[in-house]
């Protein structure tokens, strides 16, 4: 079973409207409410893949409520750690341009946490984690201690994060790290010019133990570094309209297929984080598929 965790949930509130008068009355066009997150996001695009994953983490109040009853609506297992406080509710505003408003989100105690931590402990070896996004106040080595709890527990696992919460990981060697070229960036402390400067970054981090590397470039696609092979993969053409989820498509897509062969992967994982870039929520089974075809694979000469 694949379990994401989602530290983070919240109740995405989308408000569509030609333009914002600030400090004036703003009436809505089309509204909708999601249940949102990047571990959420993962569960959600591996549903339409046909790949069943329980979605973790913590929830609280009516809005945890609402998001446990979308996911069930949706076919989606979940086994939340319930909290005190609300969940949050995030806003996006969708206008000319993209808009979002992120609310902190609610208190997780070290009960809280300890209730994950147990969670973990019963997955076995056939089990795939995926973590991804943000990690409470006050526990900064969060995700270095349950990638520990999985690497002695011997289960596999996907981390998409930020700086240390990243790399701190890295020893406890994951399966798959998708950095995109800003947090590559950041994590190697240089501007990186050329697919060859990505790829000796990426390779810096692959000698710390991460075994798949898949670093996204927005409209300019993505570059893999695995222990036998490396790719340059171009985005396909399309219309962007949302960037909300798409690095979380991208490695639900890659998840989906671990026991096809690494191309199938990527593939897929190019497949999925484009369509959903090219449309008004998460990609869709029908979207995906119709991009499966346009992805191009070019292997890339060894670079040491």
């Amino acid at each position: 079973m694949i379990y994401t965790v989602t530290f983070n949930p919240s109740v995405d509130y989308v408000v569509r409207l030609d333009e914002v008068e600030v400090g004036g009355l703003n009436r809505t066009g089309d509204t909708e409410k999601y249940a949102g997150g990047k571990g959420i996001n993962v569960s959600r695009v591996l549903k339409e893949l046909g790949t069943d994953s329980t979605a973790l983490g913590f929830c609280g109040g009516f809005t945890g409520e609402f998001i446990k009853s979308i996911l069930k609506s949706q076919g989606i297992p979940h086994d939340f750690v319930e909290i005190e406080e609300d969940t949050r509710i995030n806003i996006k505003l969708k206008t000319s341009s993209e808009t979002e408003i992120n609310a902190n989100g609610p208190k997780i105690t070290d009960n809280n946490i300890e209730s994950l931590k147990r969670q973990l402990l019963g997955l076995t070896k056939d089990d795939h984690v995926v973590f991804a996004g943000t990690i409470p106040k006050g526990h900064d080595l969060l995700y270095k201690e349950l990638a520990q709890i999985l690497y002695e527990k011997n289960v596999s696992f996907t981390i998409d994060a930020e700086g240390e919460k990243l790399t701190s990981t890295l020893q406890y060697k994951p399966y798959l790290i998708k950095p995109n070229l800003f947090e590559l960036e950041n994590i190697v402390n240089n501007k990186l010019n050329s697919d060859k400067e990505i790829v000796i970054a990426a390779k810096k981090l692959q000698a710390q133990g991460a075994e798949n590397i898949l670093v996204t470039l927005g409209g300019n696609g993505a570059i893999f570094i695995g222990k036998e092979k490396q790719f340059r993969v171009p985005s396909p053409k399309g219309a962007l309209r949302n960037s909300v989820g798409a690095g979380d498509s991208t490695v639900a897509g890659f998840i989906s297929k671990r026991d096809k062969s690494t191309e199938e992967q990527i593939r897929y994982a190019i497949a999925c984080g484009s369509a959903t870039a090219f449309s008004d929520d998460l990609a869709g089974h029908e979207e995906i598929e119709a991009l499966i075809p346009k992805i191009q694979i070019n292997p890339i000469e060894e670079v040491r």
